[in-house]
């Protein structure tokens, strides 16, 4: 184990440092987000309309395709992100085209509900955990195995901060760009920590590893990039591409990373998963993962039958920054 450099401990701390104020940020800006009750796909037709919304109480339903926004007629989603933020209490007008015929209504915006505020408070917490029990374990035990946890916990901190709102739509592009560039690579560290624990692969140090690891996650990357920074009208060919190359990419990063934490598992005797809490390290990754993916299939296969606290199934996933980083923090003792 070598201490590590002063421009490494700069570099960690400060990447932990701006995505946490991006998560109070973010947080902070809850109170003025309003709420009108509805979801859309990227042809702006309504996905979902929450119960007692007020876009319900204005009468739009599953199905309507919004054709202009108070006037502006609307290509595609990008179109309505374009525009300025609401605020509460104000009406905006929406032309919808429905199967009997085109109409037009009236919603009236309403303060953030509380179970929104609430499950961002969740969210929050979640995301600290990422930050900062990885960042303790490499503050204790400085590694390359620690160092990938302190990346994947950067990255993927801020999959659960909320954003704040950069009234600017280029910087506002911008910053989401950037943060799910973050976000993949997270991923990918995630997998890379998993090849370097407890034992390095031998092969990832071979020149071409590296960049093989990290290519699937820079492609999707830049099919995203070029979606959110270039507004190309969303085709149904393209948003199906983009859907499944997500998919595809990011559920078998998930997957590789369940196979190496089982063989990693079993390659390992009794007196080492003893000393690097192994076992616990892999109850705690199942108990962490189940609930979500039990929730995922129920959307899949069954989307009217919600589970009792879906929204909240999230909250397991603190489980794996805090016992990775205490076996990890285990090495070399």
């Amino acid at each position: 184990m070598t201490e590590p450099s002063t421009a490494d401990q700069v570099l960690l701390l400060t990447l932990c440092l701006l995505a946490a104020a991006w998560g109070l940020l973010g947080w902070l800006d809850l109170p003025d987000q309003a709420f009108a009750g509805f979801d859309t796909d990227g042809s702006n037709v309504v996905t979902r309309v929450y119960e007692g919304s007020p876009a319900e109480v204005a009468g739009l339903q599953t199905g309507d395709r919004i054709s202009q926004f108070d006037g502006v007629a609307l290509k595609d989603a990008a179109t309505l992100d374009r525009l300025p933020r609401k605020k509460s209490g104000e009406v905006r007008r929406l032309t919808i085209e429905r199967a009997d015929g085109m109409r037009i209504i009236e919603v009236t915006y309403a303060a953030t509900r509380p179970e929104t505020v609430k499950r961002s408070h969740a969210l929050l917490l979640v995301g600290f955990c990422y930050l900062c029990f990885p960042l303790l374990a490499w503050l204790r035990r400085p590694a390359e195995q620690t160092r990938l946890l302190v990346l994947m916990g950067f990255g993927l901190s801020l999959s659960f901060f909320g954003a704040p709102y950069i009234g600017d739509f280029g910087m506002r592009s911008l910053a989401t760009a950037i943060t799910s560039l973050f976000a993949l690579f997270g991923l990918v560290a995630l997998l890379q920590f998993l090849l370097m624990f407890p034992h390095q692969r031998p092969w990832l140090n071979r020149t071409w590893a590296k960049p093989l690891l990290y290519f699937p996650a820079f492609l999707l990357w830049s099919l995203l990039a070029y979606r959110i920074l270039f507004t190309p009208t969303a085709t149904s060919a393209l948003s199906t591409v983009t859907q499944f190359l997500s998919g595809v990419i990011i559920f078998g990063y998930l997957v590789f990373s369940l196979y190496l934490l089982l063989r990693n598992y079993s390659r390992t005797d009794r007196s080492e998963r003893k000393k690097l809490g192994l076992n616990l390290m892999l109850f705690a990754s199942v108990v962490a993962f189940l609930p979500v993916f039990v929730a995922q299939l129920v959307r899949v296969f069954s989307p009217h039958s919600p589970l009792p606290g879906q929204d909240y199934y999230f909250i397991s996933l603190a489980l794996l920054p805090m016992f990775w980083a205490r076996s990890a923090t285990r090495l070399n003792q």
